[in-house]
């Protein structure tokens, strides 16, 4: 068994889940820290991107990175800054977590790449949680599933919008 947890900032809980050896999820939890988490992830975050030397390894092992242009190699307008001050590592991370999310099957090629021996994948499975939570969609499960940022319903839950 594996446990992977993910913080709500802003929150007083942490969501928690529980997945077995083919990374299925088996278990689930709500903990109730008592405390806000805010500062705590923040610090857990840099922490894992402190180490960060942006060679973009991840990048290029990643099957599932296949943009004719990728955002971070753009240059005309430079969206994000390719060098290693921490705000530039943040969002390489925080962008790159986000257009995977829905994608990554779990392969684990970004972290065996990283030669700085960071999982990059805790991010991503915080938001694939958040995804199979939401919409009930799991990367990788069947190849005739659409991603599920690439669809929309009109009845798709809208709470996020309204509830912090």
């Amino acid at each position: 068994m594996i446990y992977s947890g993910g913080v709500d900032v802003g929150s007083t809980q942490t969501k928690a889940i529980i997945l077995d050896e083919n990374r299925k999820i088996v278990g689930r939890s709500l903990i109730n820290t008592g405390a806000y988490v805010t500062q705590a992830a923040e610090a857990a975050f840099q922490e894992a991107v402190s180490r960060c030397i942006r060679c973009n390894a991840c990048r290029q092992a990643c099957p599932m990175c296949y943009c004719q242009t990728c955002i971070f190699d753009q240059n005309r307008p430079r969206w994000i800054g390719a060098g290693t001050d921490i705000s530039d590592v943040a969002i390489y991370h925080l962008v790159r977590a986000l257009h995977l999310a829905g994608r990554c099957t779990e392969c684990g090629a970004c972290e065996r790449a990283c030669p700085m021996g960071i999982d990059v994948r805790l991010l991503g499975r915080k938001l694939c949680a958040e995804v199979e939570d939401l919409y009930g969609y799991r990367s990788g499960e069947t190849i005739e599933a659409t991603p599920v940022l690439s669809s929309f319903a009109m009845d798709d839950p809208q709470d996020f919008v309204t509830e912090p």
